[in-house]
């Protein structure tokens, strides 16, 4: 996808070196001067220049735009003010061995474990990053970063500004 702007500025940029360069060919001929189609030619083409790196730049922050998880472009803490109000909930013995034990196998060295006020999710801090685990079936499962339910984000934000 293109944006509309990006290309408008790519165009003008392109038909601004053009008619300065025939500009300065015709201007040049006529007063007999190769200064001035230099200095016409040159004042368009950086002119040009600027026009189409300002559309190149539009081009890759639409890029950068369009790979921005989509979750956290939605993020309203209206939806997320149900979890701001509850406590974590408390985590068993049971529960933390089994997640240790889950880690150890996946050789992931734990630096805390973060219950949340979701019932069975809890988030683990590693050294590189922050994961979240489910503990609703028999054996943990591990939510991939994109797939964080959104009250869950909203409130871990919350959590790491306090």
């Amino acid at each position: 996808m293109q944006n509309q702007i990006g290309a408008v500025l790519k165009v003008v940029g392109s038909i601004v070196i053009a008619l300065g360069l025939l500009l300065g060919i015709i201007g040049g001929s006529q007063a007999n001067s190769f200064l001035f189609f230099v200095t016409t030619f040159l004042g368009s083409l950086v002119t040009g220049m600027a026009l189409i790196g300002m559309s190149e730049i539009i081009r890759i922050l639409e890029v950068i735009n369009e790979n921005i998880p989509k979750r956290r472009r939605k993020m309203v803490r209206s939806s997320n003010d149900i979890l701001f109000d509850v406590s974590p909930q408390s985590m068993s013995t049971k529960e933390e061995d089994d997640i240790k034990e889950f880690l150890q196998k996946h050789n992931v060295d734990i630096e805390k474990i973060i219950p949340t006020p979701k019932e069975d999710f809890f988030i683990i801090k590693t050294s590189a990053r922050y994961i979240l685990i489910e503990m609703g079936s028999f054996t943990p499962k591990i939510i991939d970063e994109e797939k964080w339910p959104e009250d869950l984000v909203g409130w871990f934000e919350q959590y790491n500004q306090d």
